[in-house]
């Protein structure tokens, strides 16, 4: 079967089978997904698997994700060849210097990922219908976008009741990362920022929202065991909404009162 790639999709041929056992050759639309290799300031390998589209804001949200840079201003450049799928990013040395120590650090092929400071307080708090208003809010923003931007995922950050940025991607790390890149590169902090997904949270998703300083996860699916566990360490409190209208609150409950 033949394959076509737009920008982040890939027009495949398929076969659809009916209720009556009898098929048809159909066009689909798929994520187009490649492995990017990522250079940062030529000390650290490492790659990201996504689709080919807003790689900036993807790559810049992986930096923020991994505790590397915090503003704008940290992020230098970057340089993208989607002919030979490689990516050279340059951030500011001390940056950059924190991400080499990470790498020698850590198993080969991993990032070591060394304790970090709460970066919140318990301030930021949310009455159950604001949540219910936001999550609402991220409802609508997903079935407004654009067929080839509606991914299977869906992340955002929101403050006030206003969603600041979002990302989409195949991947629920990627999508979270592009819409942390969005907010990084319109010069907004997410530092106590609500996030905002489709999908539930992992312990691997939870650390990297908590190193960005996230202070509340309204999610549509529930987080798992280990994510709680990390989200209540860190006073970011994760939230569900995936039966109807019950609000399910899993760590942090003072923010939702």
């Amino acid at each position: 079967m033949r394959s076509e790639t737009t920008t982040g999709l890939s027009k495949v041929e398929v076969i659809r089978i009916d209720e009556r056992k009898l098929g048809e050759a159909a066009v689909e639309y798929v994520p187009a997904e490649c492995e990017f290799r990522i250079f940062v300031n030529d000390k650290v390998e490492t790659a990201l698997h996504c689709a080919p589209h807003r790689i900036k804001s993807l790559v810049v949200g992986w930096l923020v994700g991994e505790g590397i840079i915090e503003r704008e201003n940290e992020f230098v450049a970057i340089d993208t060849d989607l002919d030979r799928l490689v990516i050279k990013v340059t951030v500011s040395d001390k940056a950059a210097d924190a991400l080499a120590v990470r790498a020698l650090t850590g198993p080969v092929g991993k990032l070591a990922d060394p304790y970090f400071a709460r970066r919140v307080g318990t301030e930021t708090e949310l009455a159950p219908e604001q949540v219910v208003e936001l999550a609402q809010r991220f409802k609508k923003l997903f079935l407004s976008l654009k067929s080839n931007e509606r991914m299977c995922y869906l992340a955002a950050f929101a403050q006030n009741g206003e969603i600041h940025s979002y990302g989409e991607g195949f991947h629920r790390i990627n999508a979270m990362y592009r819409a942390l890149g969005e907010l990084v590169l319109a010069g907004v902090a997410p530092e106590g920022r609500i996030a905002l997904t489709n999908f539930g949270l992992t312990k691997q998703m939870t650390l990297r929202l908590a190193r960005a300083g996230v202070c509340m996860a309204i999610c549509a699916a529930p987080p798992s065991s280990a994510a709680i566990e990390l989200a209540n360490e860190y006073y970011l409190c994760v939230v569900s909404t995936a039966i109807g209208g019950q609000l399910t609150v899993y760590s942090a409950p003072w923010r939702v009162i």
